[in-house]
């Protein structure tokens, strides 16, 4: 009988029991969660999890005194070692599973769920919209890394925090305090009875904060490491490093003249080997399952007294080498592991009137096996490198860094930074799906499935923000966690997969179309011609640093940089042609923005218009700026060759003018608006949208060369001076921050 046919009350009964059908396919047919009673608390989690993904309430979570196979409309969670019972109905799936993954077997209606460990139920849950609507066949998954660790973002529970990222260790926040007070009494000694009370009572309260935090970790079944940043005692606490002075005075450091890297401490020195190694005993000893430490950018060890360059310990690799021997010397007897990050801060060079050494980055910075040999050849083979997959300072699609998988035997983590730290600070959308997907293959194939991986995620320099929220940006940490687990997974469909969970299946295809544009056009707006740009993705200020920041891709000292650097008139065609095409792509992005609209829920549409514009307001901004800087390096080389090219001016005072009239347009919004990733509105923000003001450098760019085309030519052929571009009146939108 055709539907049309039937009377409409049974018309309706017939569409609730098709609906009801479908909900059943996807999984919605499972009513209750069962796990045994004593279950780790990671289980117990997990089953929370997966009832609230599920719509049901707490009371679905049935703990059993003993387990039996699922009836229809059951989960059943199973840990290693499976009641016999039970694991009956595993058959061989749990085989496969190498490291800490874990399996669902659908069985009558129901399904059982086993980990090989509790935290494996986490990963489980986080997963569940892949697998709750599959069968018969088992869903089996295991991560391709057997170490996988994390930063601490946001707010969210521990235990919803390893579920939704799939990793076994977190990596904690610099917290405790030292006092010395037992490691090293008499330097406590030294210090004045209020400082000394400042000091216990830090270091209780830090305690106290670490001892939740482990706790937490525990609980849910993973790791947790404190971050020890940095080797300067100076910066960690001013009052020990004069106490310690006091005590053992030659342990004082002596600084290269106009180094950036410090030299609080001289290694040469028994006594400050001693110092180092009681502040670290203490630091790890507060709480913490192991230690991730890491050295720059703040480097206190660089001594250039007699003692340390006569005995060797004057340069870099030597000076790594004996600070990660007293930290492995302070950890051992604690039975804690260490894991190091080979990270060094940009690429050599001046800072105002401090030299930046930033060893190991290339050039005549040394390469970073130079920079790590020593520790890699030397010392025990239980200290873990961790090392980024950028060959940079976290610029947007850089070169691959040639130090992973030259650290055996250590085991060896590689590192991807998601904080849009040099793509816009994940103001705008900004993919790197497609540049985890490569390197995340390359990784495995370097480091091995013993081998880890590890991620800092967040958003640079934003306040009240949660990429895991964003419903732009938070498919590049999606994308991370799927393919961490199974680097060969099928992007095209993690990007389906992540988008339908959020927008819905008709909406879907057209935010994956604009948000896979984003991944190249904010690239090469934030790296012309494949070159460096704010570190932090802000205008700078001045040409000396933004000429600095070009270099920071590493790509400046390669042939295909240094042809990029070329003053050319072809160069200046290569920058607008680049950015005329990101243009053209956000433009699509528009588009496709356009198409998905009616299928959207209002807010999100709100919301990627304002991000969407954001983004191209800021791009007709950058290509003004980055043509400028090409026309205004050309003008510099005409100069110095005596001869010049008036033309060029006039094409910067155009871009002058294309500037004043858009900056005010830059980063506009409704107060009242509410993003996806923020807790509050936007006019409530504690740092408003902003990546500074284009003015100052595009006033110096104009102003120079115009400088040296006056050289060349007389004074009626030049474009007048700038003007003093009106400042901006309040308006009903928001404005950026000056």
């Amino acid at each position: 009988m055709r539907l049309k046919n039937l009377p409409r009350l049974a018309h309706q009964l017939v569409l609730v029991l098709l609906l009801g059908l479908c909900a059943a396919a996807r999984g919605a047919g499972y009513r209750q969660i069962v796990l045994a009673q004593n279950a780790h608390p990671a289980m117990a989690a997990a089953a929370r999890l997966m009832a609230g993904k599920l719509g049901l309430p707490e009371t679905a979570v049935a703990p059993a005194a003993t387990l039996a196979p699922p009836a229809a409309g059951q989960i059943v969670l199973v840990c290693a070692p499976a009641p016999a019972n039970v694991g009956a109905l595993l058959g061989t799936t749990p085989a496969a599973l190498k490291h800490d993954g874990y399996a669902v077997v659908f069985q009558n209606g129901g399904a059982i769920v086993y980990g090989t460990r509790p935290r494996s139920l986490l990963f489980a849950a986080g997963d569940m919209d892949l697998w709750q609507g599959r069968g018969p066949e088992p869903w089996v998954r295991d991560p391709a890394f057997a170490l996988r660790t994390v930063s601490l973002h946001g707010s969210r529970p521990i235990a919803e925090y390893v579920a939704a990222v799939g990793a076994n260790l977190i990596l904690g926040r610099y917290e405790g305090s030292v006092t010395l007070e037992k490691t090293l009494p008499q330097v406590f000694a030294q210090l004045s009875p209020e400082t000394q009370r400042q000091l216990r009572r830090q270091q209780q309260s830090g305690a106290a904060r670490i001892a939740r935090m482990v706790q937490e970790c525990h609980d849910a079944d993973v790791e947790y490491y404190p971050l020890l940043y940095g080797n300067d005692l100076q910066r960690w606490s001013s009052e020990l490093y004069n106490a310690v002075l006091k005590v053992f005075p030659k342990a004082q450091g002596q600084p290269a003249p106009t180094s950036w890297e410090t030299a609080a401490l001289c290694l040469s020195d028994p006594g400050a080997r001693q110092v180092l190694r009681a502040y670290v005993q203490e630091f790890a000893s507060q709480g913490g399952d192991g230690l991730y430490v890491t050295f720059w950018d703040h480097y206190g060890v660089h001594c250039q007294c007699d003692r340390c360059r006569g005995g060797g310990l004057g340069t870099f690799p030597a000076e790594l080498r004996a600070c990660v021997q007293a930290y492995y010397e302070a950890l051992e007897p604690l039975h804690k592991k260490m894991i190091v990050r080979t990270w060094s801060s940009g690429v050599p060079h001046w800072l105002g009137e401090r030299w930046v050494h930033a060893p190991g980055n290339g050039s005549f910075g040394g390469t970073g096996a130079e920079l790590w040999g020593a520790v890699i050849r030397d010392l025990p083979a239980a200290i873990t490198i961790q090392t980024k997959v950028y060959n940079s300072d976290c610029q947007p699609d850089p070169p691959f860094n040639p130090l992973l998988g030259q650290a055996r035997p250590h085991t060896e983590i590689a590192e991807w930074q998601i904080t849009g730290q040099t793509t816009g600070r994940f103001y705008f959308p900004a993919a790197t799906v497609a540049h985890t997907a490569w390197t995340m293959k390359k990784s495995l194939a370097l480091v091995g499935p013993e081998g880890g991986v590890n991620l800092f995620p967040g958003g640079t320099h934003q306040s009240n923000y949660d990429l895991m929220a964003d419903i732009a940006n938070s498919i590049n940490v999606y994308a991370w966690r799927q393919l961490s687990w199974r680097p060969d997974a099928n992007v095209d469909q993690i990007w389906r997969d992540w988008a339908t969970a959020i927008y819905g299946p008709k909406a879907a295809p057209h935010v994956v179309k604009a948000l896979q544009l984003s991944e190249p056009a904010v690239n090469r707006l934030f790296s012309a011609l494949g070159l460096g740009s704010d570190t932090n993705s802000g205008f700078p200020s001045n040409i000396e640093r933004r000429e600095t920041l070009l270099k920071y891709t590493n790509r400046y000292y390669l042939p295909e940089g240094q042809k990029a650097l070329e003053p050319t008139l072809e160069n200046i065609q290569r920058v607008i042609a680049e950015k005329d095409d990101c243009l053209r792509q956000i433009d699509q992005m528009v588009r496709e923005l356009e198409l998905a609209k009616p299928d959207m829920r209002p807010e999100q549409a709100a919301e990627l218009a304002t991000r969407f514009d954001w983004l191209r307001e800021f791009g007709i901004v950058a290509r003004s700026l980055d043509e400028s800087l090409w026309r205004f390096r050309y003008l510099r080389h005409l100069a110095q060759q005596q001869t010049t090219d008036p033309e060029q001016l006039k094409c910067m005072a155009q871009s002058w003018e294309i500037i004043k009239a858009h900056r005010p347009r830059l980063f506009r919004f409704d107060p009242a608006q509410k993003f996806s990733c923020y807790d509050v509105p936007l006019g409530q923000l504690k740092t408003k949208p902003s990546l500074g003001s284009p003015i100052s450098l595009m006033r110096e760019l104009f102003d120079t060369a115009r400088q040296y085309v006056g050289a060349s030519v007389p004074p009626e052929q030049l474009p007048p001076p700038l003007g003093t571009p009106k400042e901006k009146t309040p308006a009903a939108v928001g404005t950026e921050e000056q």
